[in-house]
């Protein structure tokens, strides 16, 4: 016994450490950079550093004290006496998700957004943001809960037809509050605990899922550390990369099987709470249903499928060997499935750039970076007394500099374009611009923000732009 608790010992205060020295782990990393999928992801065989096997072999070690440490806890008393405790409040879990997805619901809808602040609905699904609203309403009675369950399925089912599915991965667990809400409140037991199970698979799957992006994407990581230095606290930024990317995917895994139920609820909610310190009211509203979700397993514990598994494997060495080969199966399996659709995105988007009409312009996707850094721009349009039209543009985030022009790109400056019908017919420098009379007829006038070196700026594919139609008729 005390050569077991001496191991747990230094595995427990070694996973500590790596939680505390990668906190950034659960920064949604394209929530606050410049990255997009046009970006060419690193090979298998780039990630796989010396640096990466060594934490991978550390991994597996917290991970075995993990398991080690779901073992001695259910004999400590005070810690049964906790749960215990726990248990006979676990009639407030459906309560405290109801409040969390409607608080989403309506910050969404208020924002026009769809399940998390960058997930910005299209004009053509307005109905979309909406449809979040009616569901932040019937949250408020229990009978309707199961049809604002149903109703945050549809969301993201709607989000795979907008985004992708490669993108809404991670955001699968609101497929698993979904039938969570679904199932709470069902007279039947077994119906409840399919609900949570769901819940516990979606969350910890979300979690691995979006820490792979750190070995895929690496840059993106290295632009947030080097905005923010103080997260990697000295360390070698690849190896604090990959170590954050681990310790993620760890705990999610450890989510994913139900291991350290409810102390892993309470570790995860604190270090998520840290980062706020850093990234702000985005990262507290893109997480809300996470910390939700966390409350729920730490009032619920474990699934039936926990304890189906400890009975199952009542040796302590077949519980660890179990599920290191299971981590590093699933691990890989995450890994490749990963990489191979990151490099589909890519070899997809340079196609398009390279078939491209010789008339348009490379574009850059500003998808990522802080919604309200994103520059937008709107045009007025006014009949100039001496004959032709004024147009004023309003630009936020933005700023003209034609002293810049072909000398390097920066998301937030350039220059706009003038279309008329679909043509260009001129670059604008400044926030006037004078458009000569036209001949009779039905105008589109179009201004895009372009880049100093003239790329288009888009978001999701969709032009940085503001459009208004003229007629102009005969005299």
């Amino acid at each position: 016994m005390f050569k077991y608790s001496s191991i747990l010992t230094k595995v427990f205060f070694t996973g500590i450490l790596c939680l505390v020295f990668t906190n950034s782990a659960w920064a949604h990393v394209k929530w606050f950079t410049d990255g997009s999928y046009a970006d060419r992801p690193l090979t298998i065989g780039e990630i796989t550093t010396p640096v990466f096997w060594g934490i991978l072999g550390l991994c597996l070690v917290v991970i075995s004290g993990g398991v080690l440490l779901d073992y001695f806890l259910t004999r400590v008393p005070n810690y049964i006496q906790v749960n215990n405790w726990l248990e006979r409040r676990k009639s407030y879990s459906p309560l405290v998700m109801r409040v969390a997805v409607a608080m989403l619901f309506i910050l969404s809808w208020q924002s026009n957004a769809m399940l998390a602040p960058t997930l910005l609905v299209p004009t053509n699904f307005i109905w979309v943001a909406w449809l979040q609203f009616i569901l932040a309403f019937l949250l408020l009675f229990e009978r309707t809960v199961p049809i604002a369950g149903l109703g945050c399925m549809l969301i993201y089912v709607v989000g795979n037809v907008i985004y992708h599915p490669f993108h809404m991965l991670d955001y699968s667990l609101f497929l698993g509050v979904g039938a969570y809400l679904l199932t709470c409140y069902h007279p039947k037991e077994k119906i409840r605990s399919i609900g949570l199970t769901v819940l516990y698979i979606t969350v910890g799957f979300a979690l691995c899922w979006v820490a792979l992006e750190k070995f895929i994407y690496k840059d993106w990581s290295l632009y947030l550390l080097k905005e923010h230095p103080q997260l990697a606290m000295g360390l070698n930024y690849d190896f604090f990369i990959t170590s954050a990317a681990f310790v993620e995917f760890g705990l999610g895994y450890l989510l994913l099987v139900n291991l350290l139920q409810r102390p892993l609820a309470v570790i995860i909610t604190i270090v998520f709470f840290l980062t706020t310190t850093v990234f702000g009211k985005i990262e507290v509203i893109g997480h809300t249903v996470i910390h939700a979700s966390l409350i729920v397993f730490l009032l619920e514990g474990p699934t039936p499928f926990y304890h189906r598994l400890t009975g199952m494997l009542k040796s302590i060495g077949k519980r660890i060997m179990v599920n290191a080969i299971f981590f590093l199966i699933f691990f890989f399996i995450l890994l490749f499935a990963y990489y191979q659709m990151a490099d589909n995105k890519y070899h997809n988007k340079q196609d398009f750039l390279s078939n491209k009409p010789d008339h348009m312009h490379e574009q850059i996707d500003l998808a990522g970076n802080p919604i309200q850094e994103l520059p937008s721009i709107s045009m007025e349009i006014a009949k100039d007394p001496m004959g032709g039209y004024n147009l004023h543009f309003i630009v936020h985030n933005f700023k003209f500099t034609p002293e810049n022009v072909n000398n390097g790109t920066k998301y937030n400056e350039g220059h706009a374009h003038l279309h008329i019908n679909g043509e260009k017919v001129g670059r604008v420098y400044g926030e006037w611009y004078y458009l000569g009379a036209l001949p009779p007829g039905t105008y589109e006038i179009t201004v895009t923000l372009n880049s100093n070196n003239h790329e288009d700026f888009v978001i999701r594919g969709y032009p940085i732009e503001d459009s208004k139609t003229i007629v102009v008729q005969n005299m």
